[in-house]
């Protein structure tokens, strides 16, 4: 921290590899456990089994999340299907992705299977309002006890979009909260899996502003204990190393 001003929050997202035979092959699992900021890797259900055979085998440990399609919040019936199958494929995960509406009595359901924090892209309309207040200007709420709602930072041409480009580095205002997603691991043509070039952006321009005391690097599953605090994060140990 820098004089009085709190820092910033960043939690950088990324997708998993989709691809089978990368997943079994346990490469990017050691690329991601060996990354120097928290970087939470999002998965589709299919992927999510994989995945978290991989690291059971491997006895690696990344954060994940499950990335839940609209076709599943389609019913209750759905839903409950698909979080039993997290439960079994990823027993730790506490961290999902919505993607376009989805029904109160339906992020309910989440609690129920121990999801603790949603990235969204918008928030939906609900009359019921905020349970619990966030810290001031972040892009987060809690219209369902035990459930945070979280929006990504939006792209935007001369904003977000130019972040880590060939342009300068951005500078987050200090308290702020910003949650990115992109792409997290390539293929190549022998099939070997790796961090894409966009992501080692990210991830070096965090680990810049972390060195430089004006921003603490988070993993999505880990942002209800740091809203807990206030928008600080807690006083056991450096969060930016716990990847």
């Amino acid at each position: 921290m820098i004089g009085s001003k709190p820092p910033a929050m960043l939690v950088i997202c990324a997708t998993a590899p989709r691809q089978a035979a990368t997943i079994r092959s346990g490469s990017w699992i050691d690329a991601a456990s060996a990354l120097p900021v928290p970087v939470t890797w999002l998965a589709g259900i299919d992927s999510l089994e994989e995945v978290g055979s991989g690291l059971r085998r491997q006895g690696k440990v990344v954060d994940l999340a499950v990335d839940i399609p609209p076709a599943a919040c389609g019913s209750r019936t759905k839903l409950r299907e698909l979080l039993l199958r997290v439960r079994g494929a990823a027993p730790d995960v506490t961290a999902a992705v919505l993607r376009g509406p989805t029904p109160l009595e339906h992020r309910v359901l989440l609690v129920e299977f121990g999801i603790a924090v949603a990235l969204v892209d918008a928030f939906a309309d609900d009359a019921r309002g905020n349970r619990r207040p966030a810290p001031r200007g972040w892009p987060c709420r809690n219209v369902v006890w035990g459930l945070w709602e979280v929006q990504v930072t939006p792209h935007r041409p001369r904003g977000i979009a130019g972040w880590l480009g060939l342009g300068g580095m951005p500078r987050p205002p200090a308290g702020s909260l910003h949650v990115m997603r992109t792409e997290g691991i390539a293929v190549g043509n022998n099939g070997s899996a790796f961090v894409t070039p966009r992501l080692e952006r990210w991830i070096a321009w965090a680990g810049q502003r972390h060195d430089q005391g004006t921003a603490v690097v988070t993993h999505l599953s880990g942002l209800p204990a740091v809203i807990s605090h206030g928008g600080r994060p807690a006083l056991a140990g450096s969060v930016l190393r716990a990847a």
